[in-house]
């Protein structure tokens, strides 16, 4: 078994970090001795040989929370050259050049837990206190973004680096098998154009059509649809691609996660639609009969909220119970991406949320955490370990296509950029996840890219 000499400060932040790295992504056995002595992260093999991880960051500290400041987030990250990464340089966001192999013994200077821990946590969110127009924390503020590495999944660097150091001196361990995979995520956030409207509310359209917009050809075909549609013919709506979602999905061997919203607190904001709904509860139960899952796309108020989260999980889990889906685990996603670190974690894990898959920027997309695995979250101000598992957002397509963000189109400029973040999941053996709309695959160009993308 591996040994790992830590200092006796920072015990709870060290010893997850080290527990991410070794076990959660390498599946190494491992113990830790804590050592008032200890000055650097001492790694200690069966066979006696040692590798020392300078400590950078957390020694430099009292323990506490007073690290939490936006004075810590470093101004420069710079690259360095090291013969134990894939890439030509590998991005030190607290550490130096330091790199020294001897006989038996190797010393790194860059501080691959305390860098770690940095992207995982999302503490920089906690300590910068800059807000979009949605309160969200937006990428350009980010230092993976300042400095230029958020298109690269520099955790996964850091655990290969780990890693072929320890094979280096002749770890006796062998690491955990993984294998790439896809995740193929839809938020739901209208299912239907037409299927769940009121006679009301289809008038007032066609007298926005005709007033407003002074189109009459519009109202009328509009009108016509609604007719057509709210008779009980869903299956001819627009917005009802899922069949279409499924479908690409079971032809690559996929399963995709459908997210809907469960209560709807600001209207403004939230889904067109109730999900106690029948047209809702036939499509649920239609997704689930072929093998996809439910998921909780949480409302737009509720990313600080712990008891609207709790209840609109359990009126999701109300629904598919009545309608005899039974999932053993539950995913979710806050509707605009909106996140609060560490509040929103604490919320979902209190809900009893397994899995919460938001953590992407909505107006960059890339490598908002650093990494391509799923991991277990990290109460900063408590301090504590969580339940919660986060599995990062990748791509979502409105990010890339949209000329409000990225404004690459749904061409090649577009399939070359989330192919690229694609690859360098399959080259760590990671998980891509990608969030596509179903509003958003009606369009033919829309419609050809994500099936590229899945293909590619």
């Amino acid at each position: 078994m591996i040994t790992i000499r830590i200092a006796d400060n920072f015990i709870p932040e060290r010893t997850y970090s080290i527990d991410v790295l070794f076990s959660e992504f390498l599946g190494l056995d491992y113990k830790i001795m804590v050592d008032n002595a200890a000055r650097d992260y001492e790694i200690i093999l069966e066979n006696g040989n040692t590798l020392l991880v300078r400590d950078i960051f957390f020694g430099k500290f009292k323990d506490g929370l007073d690290y939490l400041d936006e004075d810590q987030i470093p101004l420069k990250t710079p690259h360095f050259e090291n013969p134990f990464t894939a890439a030509s340089d590998i991005p030190a966001i607290f550490g130096t050049d330091e790199l020294v192999i001897r006989q038996g013994k190797i010393v790194c200077g860059i501080d691959i837990f305390a860098s770690s821990f940095f992207m995982l946590t999302r503490w920089e969110e906690c300590a910068n206190k800059s807000r979009d127009s949605h309160d969200r924390f937006p990428a350009h503020e980010s230092l993976a973004h300042k400095r230029r590495f958020l298109h690269r999944a520099v955790v996964n660097e850091y655990v290969e680096m780990l890693w072929n150091m320890l094979s280096h001196l002749k770890c006796g361990q062998a690491r955990k098998e993984r294998a790439f995979r896809i995740f193929a995520t839809h938020d739901v956030d209208a299912p239907f154009l037409h299927a769940m409207k009121s006679p009301l509310a289809a008038v007032r359209q066609m007298g926005g059509d005709l007033i407003r917009r002074k189109d009459p050809r519009a109202a009328l075909d509009n009108f016509n649809s609604w007719s057509k549609i709210a008779g009980g013919d869903a299956k001819r709506d627009p917005y009802n691609t899922f069949g279409f979602i499924m479908d690409l999905s079971e032809q690559f061997g996929l399963q995709s996660t459908f997210l809907f919203m469960a209560d709807r607190r600001q209207p403004e904001y939230d889904g067109n639609y109730s999900i106690g709904h029948r047209s809702l509860r036939r499509l649920m139960a239609d997704m689930h009969g072929r093998g996809h899952d439910i998921g909780l796309h949480a409302s737009y108020g509720s990313f600080d909220d712990r008891k609207q989260t709790k209840k609109e999980l359990d009126i999701l889990k109300a629904v598919c119970f009545e309608e005899g889906i039974g999932q053993r685990q539950w995913m979710s996603r806050q509707h605009f991406l909106r996140w609060e670190t560490p509040t929103t974690f604490n919320n979902l894990e209190a809900a009893g949320i397994n899995y919460d898959s938001t953590l992407s920027y909505a107006d960059a997309a890339g490598f908002r955490c650093g990494v391509c695995y799923d991991y277990p979250a990290f109460n900063i101000l408590e301090r504590a370990r969580l339940n919660l598992r986060e599995r990062p957002l990748l791509v979502m397509e409105c990010t890339i296509i949209d000329e409000r963000y990225m404004g690459l189109g749904a061409g090649e400029a577009a399939f070359s950029f989330i192919k690229s973040i694609k690859d360098t999941c399959r080259r760590f053996k990671g998980d891509f996840v990608i969030l596509w709309h179903n509003t958003r695959l009606v369009a033919s160009p829309e419609r050809r890219l994500y099936s590229r993308i899945l293909r590619a």
